[in-house]
């Protein structure tokens, strides 16, 4: 049976590609983002499925938990189980420290921050009870290893990614799960 990667925020950008490449290495492909971008997901599971490999749409938003357990669920039932996760969604809002409002954090911290943890915990809980390891990667960024003027959410939401990551790395290792992070910039 070929592996399944679960790749959040994949109808543009970071996560197209991912999804893209992954295919092309022989994987199946659960593609999600939020729904306003299906039109974009239909493209990109067409292309993967003329590639000759299978590709299924889980809409939902990642900081919302009840959507990652139902991409989660859907992608085992649909493609028969999750041997990666690509936690790649997440949004940026540009404004100075002073004119960011709490609800420009809220958003950028639900999506970033929350959103990564509940594909590391329900990506974990799913290859745990698959017995055979897995490799859940998280997206941090440039900005999350220092501050960038403008970008004070997005930077901190991306040093969480960090802590996270090398968190869920020392408490899943012992399962055969790895956890890695990425952090694309100049």
């Amino acid at each position: 049976m070929l592996k399944v990667a679960l790749i959040t925020g994949s109808a543009r950008g970071i996560g197209r590609a991912i999804a893209l490449r992954l295919a092309s290495d022989g994987f199946n492909i659960a593609l999600n983002d939020i729904p306003s971008m299906e039109k974009e997901l239909e493209t990109v599971r067409r292309e993967i499925v003329d590639a000759g490999k299978q590709a299924l749409i889980c809409l939902g938003d990642v900081s919302i938990e009840k959507d990652v357990i139902n991409m989660v669920e859907l992608t085992v039932q649909k493609l028969g189980s999750l041997d990666v996760m690509i936690a790649n969604a997440g949004v940026a809002i540009i404004k100075p420290l002073t004119e960011t409002t709490q609800e420009d954090l809220r958003r950028i911290l639900s999506v970033n921050v929350d959103g990564v943890f509940f594909c590391y915990k329900h990506a974990a809980l799913q290859m745990i009870k698959q017995g055979k390891g897995g490799r859940i990667i998280g997206a941090s960024s440039i900005a999350g290893k220092q501050g960038w003027k403008n970008l004070a959410g997005y930077s901190a939401s991306k040093f969480a990614v960090r802590g996270l990551t090398q968190t869920a790395a020392l408490e899943l290792r012992e399962h055969g799960i790895t956890v890695n992070a990425y952090a694309p910039g100049k």
